[in-house]
């Protein structure tokens, strides 16, 4: 039987190793999960942030992680995958796309060192959110090959929900379990 593990998501950089025992529980203060446990099911909700999934086929666990600017500059990516092998096979799934994520000043001088995933547009700064990930995950040691990015765009994609087209506080529920 499966059981669900939940995150509390605080934008922060905290990631905790979970089994069968966090069943029904919501780790508290964390943006990410990692689990060996074939009977757990990870759970992460997300509207324009990026839901990373994290496949360790080498160690047979995953990782789900939520990932937005804040999480990024602090690290939640790293701390996911020192908990893992770096031959991590990795999807980041729907998230706000660089034309619509505008950002203010102080976030973008904050990935100063990411300047090709920065757009200046009329004076308005743009981020790439995904693209940071994969900056950061190639410097961790992850294959380019191995990650995979998805296209969809939440502000754009009327299916999915956005925080910065509709200002809800509904989240989209992304699953993930050992195959």
């Amino acid at each position: 039987m499966r059981l669900l593990v939940r995150m509390e998501q605080v934008h922060g950089s905290k990631v905790v190793l979970v089994d069968s025992k966090s069943a029904g529980k919501i780790m508290k203060s964390c943006d990410g999960l990692v689990t060996s446990d074939k009977n757990a099911t990870l759970r992460v909700d997300v509207a324009d942030c990026l839901p990373i999934f994290i496949f360790d086929p080498t160690n047979n666990n995953i990782g789900l992680v939520h990932a937005g600017w804040r999480g990024l500059e602090k690290g939640v990516i790293a701390n996911a995958i020192k908990l893992m092998s770096k031959e991590v096979v990795v999807y980041i799934g729907p998230h706000i796309c660089q034309k619509h994520y505008e950002v203010k000043k102080n976030v973008y001088q904050k990935f100063a060192d990411y300047s090709e995933v920065l757009m200046l547009k009329n004076g308005r700064a743009f981020l790439d959110l995904a693209e940071v990930a994969r900056i950061q995950m190639i410097a961790l040691g992850v294959k380019p090959k191995n990650i995979t990015i998805s296209s969809d765009c939440t502000f754009e994609n009327k299916s999915l929900l956005s925080y910065r087209r509709d200002k809800t506080e509904k989240r989209t529920h992304y699953l993930f379990q050992i195959p």
